[in-house]
């Protein structure tokens, strides 16, 4: 459903460049008269996701996804067509009107009511920090080395070891009981009276990226458990979306960008005027986040724990910001200590010349080759050096190449020629290898008359060919009086096709054209992608008229069947 007037809805479409939009998330390489990259949609090693700069059109070869570019923000952020629309809108500044769904309009206003809840509790909750029942936590948070200053900058606060003094305030204030617990605030007990969920704790407010308070994290003040409580998903946060100091670490002269763990050490680094340090909220990066950090810095650095779950955070985040194209560090703390932990021990100081030596992504992965594979015995050396020579294949800078080759030559006892010639030996494989994938089978254009298509689950064939006849005629608009003579829009079989083919049939016939990349930000992307799907792989014809008559044949016999059968 379309909760804005289509001209606007077509106004935000060709506002955002398609190529454009797609690049923010992924790495895209022309070739011919299109762009390629990894799909980010699915796993895949050699790249099967196309761009058409020309209709705005995407569509990966390998999981058969397609659409628009309202179709790539609603599947890539995971959102509505409306938040979609909004995004986008945001990004080429257009202001949208108000919605014309009353459900949607709903939505809005509670949205905006929980923001209000939230900043009141973030409020409130510093009053109780600077007031008689917080000293106990203001104590805790000077004995972890934190100022006046940095407290108030990051808004920390302390929530009362009371039931629900936070729910009767903000009731207090007008606040409705519905949006409380919306806001993940409060649960409702069985006496049916609210109970606060944060109580007892140490509070960090967490920040969108334009300074909203979207959710809360809270902290006890000794070593019981849970030792952390976060705020739930709601309609205002999702935790995958989110970085925690983002809002005040995008301000940074830096163009660099220092992941860690917690609040905590965030809080910290800022304090010792590292002022690029965020959080993920939880420990693995999520793809959202990623481009996120992509968006606001040239460089990102990893500086998780060295633990076991920290090693897993950064090998997940290495593979996460690598995919979308980011510049990857791995900060190296000694003796396993968290960034927060560090610096109070050392000093700031000593902690800025851990970020200068941030090891590259390279470095990084050799270091774990060499404690997988160690080198005091002839198998352990065999396996890591084809390890790096694997390594080596993806680099695609020569003198980095060479540096590596260099230096392992020397430590490894093997002779440069022989490592140079087994990197190139596996480049050389690698390269036959793309070439015969299945990507380069699925783009070659189909000829000749039209082949029966294959069939999605639960998909009858002449709804198969009816797409098809529809994604023609999107594409060459003369052939339209034959088709509306022959296969008339009242015959199409499905219900949304049939109220596609009225609307192409019209415009053609009063002389408009038909641009299927405009009409498909009305339908779902199920079906956006099996039309884009069909465009793209059942609709290049060398002779459109033959492949035309083609179809509308096969349409009339699967039409008479299908009355036979009925009669």
């Amino acid at each position: 459903m379309s909760y804005y007037p289509d001209e606007i809805i077509e106004e935000v479409r060709l506002s955002n460049d398609l190529v454009e939009v797609v690049s923010e998330y992924i790495r895209l390489e022309k070739k011919g008269g299109g762009y390629f990259g990894l799909c980010p949609f699915h796993k895949e090693k050699t790249p099967s996701f196309h761009v058409e700069p020309v209709r705005q059109f995407y569509y990966c070869f390998g999981c058969n996804q397609g659409g628009n570019v309202f179709h790539f923000i609603m599947n890539i952020e995971n959102v509505s067509f409306p938040d979609a629309v909004k995004m986008l809108a945001d990004r080429a500044g257009i202001v949208l009107p108000e919605p014309d769904d009353k459900e949607e309009q709903q939505k809005i206003r509670l949205r905006k009511k929980i923001l209000e809840a939230n900043k009141a509790a973030a409020r409130f909750y510093f009053s109780c920090l600077a007031s008689e029942k917080g000293k106990k936590a203001l104590k805790y948070l000077y004995d972890r080395g934190l100022s006046n200053r940095i407290i108030k900058r990051f808004g920390l606060g302390y929530a009362p070891d009371e039931w629900s003094i936070l729910s009767d305030y903000l009731l207090k204030e007008g606040f409705d009981e519905y949006v409380i617990i919306q806001s993940g605030l409060a649960i409702k007990g069985r006496s049916g009276k609210l109970i606060d969920r944060f109580r007892g704790r140490v509070i960090f407010p967490i920040f969108d990226i334009r300074g909203n308070v979207v959710a809360f994290g809270g902290r006890v003040l000794d070593d019981s458990l849970p030792k952390y409580i976060n705020s739930p998903e709601t309609p205002c946060y999702s935790k995958g979306r989110e970085l925690f100091g983002l809002h005040l670490a995008k301000k940074s002269s830096e163009k660099k960008l220092l992941i860690v763990e917690g609040y905590m050490d965030v809080i910290s680094l800022h304090q010792a005027g590292i002022d690029f340090a965020v959080a993920s909220l939880g420990t693995a990066l999520t793809s959202m986040q990623g481009r996120l950090l992509k968006k606001y810095a040239d460089e990102v650095i990893l500086g998780y724990d060295s633990d076991n779950a920290g090693q897993k955070a950064t090998e997940r985040g290495i593979e996460v910001l690598n995919r979308i194209g980011c510049r990857v560090k791995v900060l190296q703390v000694p003796d396993g200590k968290d960034p927060d932990e560090f610096i109070r021990k050392n000093g700031p100081e000593k902690f800025k010349m851990l970020i200068d030596r941030a090891i590259s992504l390279l470095e990084y992965k050799i270091n774990v080759l060499k404690n997988t594979y160690p080198p005091d015995n002839e198998e352990g050396r065999l396996n890591f050096l084809n390890g790096v020579a694997d390594l080596l294949t993806e680099v695609e800078n020569f003198m980095e190449r060479e540096i590596i080759i260099r230096k392992i030559s020397g430590t490894y006892g093997i002779s440069e020629d022989a490592l140079h010639a087994e990197v190139d030996r596996r480049l050389k494989q690698k390269q036959r290898k793309e070439k015969t994938t299945e990507f380069y089978s699925a783009r070659k254009e189909l000829t000749g008359p039209a082949k029966t298509p294959q069939l999605h689950k639960n998909e009858n064939i002449r709804v198969r060919y009816e797409k098809m006849l529809l994604a023609l005629l999107s594409r060459e608009n003369r052939l339209y009086h034959m088709a509306a003579e022959r296969y008339p829009a009242s015959d199409y079989s499905d219900g949304e096709l049939r109220e596609m083919a009225g609307i192409l049939y019209e415009k053609l016939k009063n002389g408009e054209d038909f641009v299927l990349e405009q009409y498909i930000s009305r339908l779902a992307s199920e079906k956006a992608s099996s039309l884009i799907h069909i465009s793209e792989t059942f609709c290049n014809f060398d002779e459109p008229e033959k492949a035309l008559e083609d179809i509308l044949e096969k349409l009339e016999i699967l039409k008479l069947e299908e009355e036979k059968r009925i009669f």
